[in-house]
């Protein structure tokens, strides 16, 4: 909706490793006129240096007149690092996104707690940006007819991260824990020193029990 009243084409982008192409398909079925898939074994895991890379290097290309972002973590990662690289704003965790008749977008978010609801409009620099909270609005229907245009984007993203993957473990479904839903965290950070300090986290965790 926001694409036909500003006049501009949709366009998805898709990140990830090999094997994407389905879901670059999908997200055509979705209402994407393009969908431009950076793919690349460097992008298999999410890395915040070479996303943000990729990302930058996509807007500075095709210049587009605002870009979306969901509210998620990663999603909270990447918004405000791109928009620094790309000096411009950002507005975060938005609720209702709206059109002007300047042909700007409108961007609503919660303010002061929650208490009032503010509209940003980035009126000067490109590409306007937002971070958009997830399951606000509801979803487009799929139509498997439609794929759209899926074009290649050939990514750079090594040489810029300065992250190394060591080691990925998930953890078992009878131990995982979701933080945002937890009434207390024990948590620690380099002050530490070392890791076998972290043993005390384990005792402060046992008198939360208490």
């Amino acid at each position: 909706d926001l694409a036909d009243e500003l006049g501009v084409n949709l366009c998805g982008l898709l990140l990830g490793g090999e094997g994407i192409e389905s879901a670059a398909k999908e997200l055509g079925g979705y209402g994407a006129d393009k969908v431009l898939v950076c793919e690349s074994p460097l992008l298999a895991v999410y890395n915040t240096d070479a996303y943000a890379k990729v990302i930058c290097d996509v807007i500075e290309d095709l210049k587009p007149e605002a870009f979306l972002i969901g509210a998620t973590n990663i999603g909270r990662d990447l918004g405000p690092r791109c928009a620094a690289r790309l000096h411009t704003g950002l507005c975060a965790d938005c609720t209702a996104l709206d059109v002007t008749d300047d042909k700007l977008v409108a961007w609503t978010r919660p303010a002061l707690g929650g208490n009032i609801c503010a509209t940003i409009i980035c009126d000067v620099n490109r590409p306007q940006m937002g971070t958009v909270r997830p399951k606000v609005f509801k979803p487009a229907e799929l139509d498997n007819t439609r794929t759209g245009e899926i074009i290649a984007f050939t990514p750079e993203a090594g040489a810029v991260s300065r992250v190394e993957l060591v080691k990925k473990e998930a953890l078992s479904s009878e131990n995982a824990v979701k933080i945002d839903e937890a009434d207390m965290i024990a948590a620690g950070g380099r002050g530490f020193g070392s890791k076998e300090k972290f043993d005390v986290l384990e005792q402060l965790a046992a008198l939360f029990d208490n």
